[in-house]
């Protein structure tokens, strides 16, 4: 990938798979908590139909390979690595008019929802040490189709009636990007910043007391902020988020506006999240 090339990779794909999502939007420009830094105002501009982001704070601003370089404090060449690396159908060339079009929903669609049957989503769950049948429940085999082009992944909804969807070769979203609220009318939540966390989390834990919690995937971690309030209830809400600098930031949030946050990330310290502790001290 050269550099012409990799400008032309959405800037809204690479903040969205990298755990960020918009606080604003006018179909023009979206409005973004700086993944520099925190905060609690959006000051991160991004210029949907130029594809180039601009941070207030900071006063600067460029392309997607600006940005990345950046994020990752790497060279240019690291960053045209890490963005040719990005294979998914969701990282390929997108024009403006393609990136709007795909928001309203005139160019994706799901095919068919059924259980899971295909024997590579199969492989794939349990290469992530996915196969407890109640955790298989939560999960379906979506087929879908994105500009007459047609794909199948492990699906998993969000509220808005949106699809999480991982396979082997991809990670993306269908449809609107939203939380996914398990609500067991319980005092207690977990969150889980994806919904492999979520799953892991059912596949270690005794069947018996999964339902004597709440349960809130947030599908993108940046999604917390929209939805705090829906936390307020909570006499105890217990943060599985990742041990990165993402997982840092949002935890350190939560846990400052509500006392009764409290930070679970030591049960598995040694791991970046939950599903890589699941496939590395409980293997199948």
């Amino acid at each position: 990938m050269n550099i012409a090339q990799a400008r032309d990779v959405s800037i809204v794909e690479i903040l969205q798979n990298l755990g960020y999502e918009h606080i604003s939007t006018n179909g023009k420009e979206s409005w973004y908590l700086s993944p520099f830094r925190s905060e609690n105002s959006a000051s991160f501009k991004l210029n949907l139909k130029l594809n180039r982001w601009y941070d207030h704070g900071e006063q600067i601003g460029g392309n997607v390979v600006d940005l990345i370089v950046k994020l990752k404090k790497c060279t240019v060449s690291e960053a045209l690595k890490y963005l040719q690396s990005c294979d998914t159908f969701s990282f390929q060339k997108q024009t403006a008019l393609a990136y709007e079009r795909k928001k309203e929903g005139n160019c994706n669609n799901v095919l068919i929802v059924k259980r899971i049957e295909h024997s590579a989503l199969k492989q794939y769950l349990v290469s992530r040490g996915i196969t407890n049948s109640y955790a298989l429940m939560q999960i379906e085999e979506v087929h879908y189709e994105i500009n007459q082009k047609k794909y199948f992944a492990i699906g998993f909804k969000n509220k808005s009636d949106g699809w999480e969807l991982r396979s082997k070769y991809s990670k993306s979203c269908i449809k609107k990007k939203d939380i996914t609220l398990i609500d067991n009318g319980c005092t207690v939540v977990k969150i889980f910043e994806g919904f492999f966390d979520y799953l892991s989390f059912l596949q270690i834990s005794d069947e018996k007391n999964i339902n004597e919690s709440d349960y809130l995937i947030l599908n993108s971690a940046a999604l917390v902020v929209k939805n705090i309030s829906i936390l307020e209830k909570y006499k105890v809400i217990e943060l599985y988020l990742d041990n990165d600098s993402t997982g840092d930031k949002y935890t350190k949030l939560i846990t400052e506006r509500l006392p009764a946050a409290k930070d679970e990330r030591f049960k598995y310290s040694e791991c970046k999240d939950l599903n890589e502790y699941l496939c590395k001290y409980k293997p199948i």
